[in-house]
């Protein structure tokens, strides 16, 4: 919607809420059919203006109660009074704001339960059965995955596509081969950087929600 919109419609509802309300009574009225044009007591009226008085100068008759020859007639005007523009358009773009920061947010957690259900997916299939349910289980001498953030998570995967943790590499990084490089490279290959990050997502859920407990 249009701010210029949105403002009108607010205006109007401002000027609505800032109405003016009284309350004027004629009592031992036995004519009807002066009723209108008799001065009325209390409120605005104050024995000085009638219904028809009142009309005329912009009010309007919101209820009448008729008691034998009694009358009270309720009186509403609504008004722009104390209108102020520059703070009208002030709260509806901090209203606008508000609404794009909570839309963000669902967004983003939108985006995050979708990288969880992914990244389960992706675990359950291809990561559990060595890593254990959570990336806790050490495997081959390897540490738990789940205890290592996501650029050390990222490394570690890129590596075994590079090679530097293969066979052919173990002189240069002095590091002890162990068969576990060859298991990890096919499942390797078929990671790539948005399924990783959706794995890692993952996992991190669910060490957040057993520190939660």
């Amino acid at each position: 919607m249009k701010l210029l919109t949105i403002l009108a419609m607010l205006s109007f509802s401002i000027i609505t809420l800032n109405a003016q309300t009284t309350m004027c009574y004629k009592e031992n009225h036995s004519n009807m059919a002066t009723i209108n044009t008799t001065k009325l007591d209390g409120g605005i009226c104050n024995g000085e203006k009638s219904t028809k008085d009142m009309q005329n100068e912009g009010w309007t008759t919101e209820d009448i109660k008729i008691n034998n020859n009694n009358y009270i007639y309720i009186f509403k005007k609504v008004t722009s009074e104390n209108v102020n523009m520059e703070e009208l358009e002030n709260r509806v773009l901090q209203r606008i704001q508000k609404q794009n920061v909570e839309k963000e947010k669902l967004e983003k957690e939108e985006l995050v339960k979708s990288k969880i259900k992914n990244g389960e997916k992706i675990y359950t299939q291809k990561c559990a059965l060595c890593h254990g349910k959570n990336g806790g289980k050490d495997t081959y001498g390897k540490d738990p995955i789940n205890t290592l953030n996501l650029r050390d998570f990222q490394t570690a995967i890129r590596e075994y596509n590079t090679g530097e943790r293969s066979e052919k590499r173990k002189a240069d990084f002095g590091r002890e081969i162990t068969p576990y490089a060859k298991i990890m490279l096919p499942y390797a290959q078929i990671l790539t950087p948005n399924k990783i990050n959706n794995i890692y997502v993952y996992l991190k859920s669910l060490k957040t929600s057993k520190e939660d407990k």
